[in-house]
């Protein structure tokens, strides 16, 4: 069976798997060399980083509401920006650990423990997502309506979950960054 290009679809998901296997590795990587200085002030990003996911979560429900009265070409275009500042928030992110120390949370008691959750959930699902988002994107794009209805499903409400906790982090962390 062939992808788009006549691209043989086993290509196309082992690619999907390669990236996605890929992604979190160059990330873990990345984030445990040591600070460099890129001869920017990167500080900003935290803050850009938190208005690209609170994007994303109104993009992602933009979307849903799109798709529910069947306006497929807007829906498309709506959840593939999402898709892209996705992306655009992953480069962010790691160029500011980069270029910066960890921000630990100062918080304790039950405030700890409601952040930690949210932070250990949020990175946890957050590794699904990549694979989710592309698995569900390409079988759309392929115009098999049906793959994509399926894995959609699964994947708008934990990629909103993932999206909305990026904002819970930041608003949490928020009081401890560099000024």
């Amino acid at each position: 069976m062939q992808g788009s290009r006549g691209i043989p679809k086993s290509i196309l998901r082992a690619s999907i798997w390669g990236v996605s296997i890929v992604i979190p590795l160059v990330v873990v990587i990345l984030l445990n060399l040591p600070r460099i200085d890129i001869g920017i002030e990167t500080t900003f990003i935290p803050h850009m980083n938190a208005l690209i996911n609170t994007t994303v979560t109104i993009l992602l429900a933009v979307g849903y509401f799109l798709i529910r009265r069947r306006l497929i070409e807007l829906h498309r275009k709506v959840m593939l920006t999402a898709f892209g500042l996705s992306i655009l928030f992953l480069v962010s992110y790691v160029l500011y650990h980069l270029t910066h120390e960890e921000v630990r949370f100062g918080g304790e008691g039950w405030v700890r423990i409601i952040y930690l959750f949210i932070l250990i959930t949020h990175i946890g699902l957050s590794l699904f997502i990549v694979p989710l988002a592309l698995f569900t994107i390409y079988p759309a794009l392929l115009g098999e309506y049906r793959n994509h209805r399926k894995l959609a499903r699964w994947t708008l409400p934990l990629w909103l979950y993932v999206s909305v906790t990026g904002v819970l982090v930041y608003l949490f962390l928020s009081p401890y960054y560099p000024r």
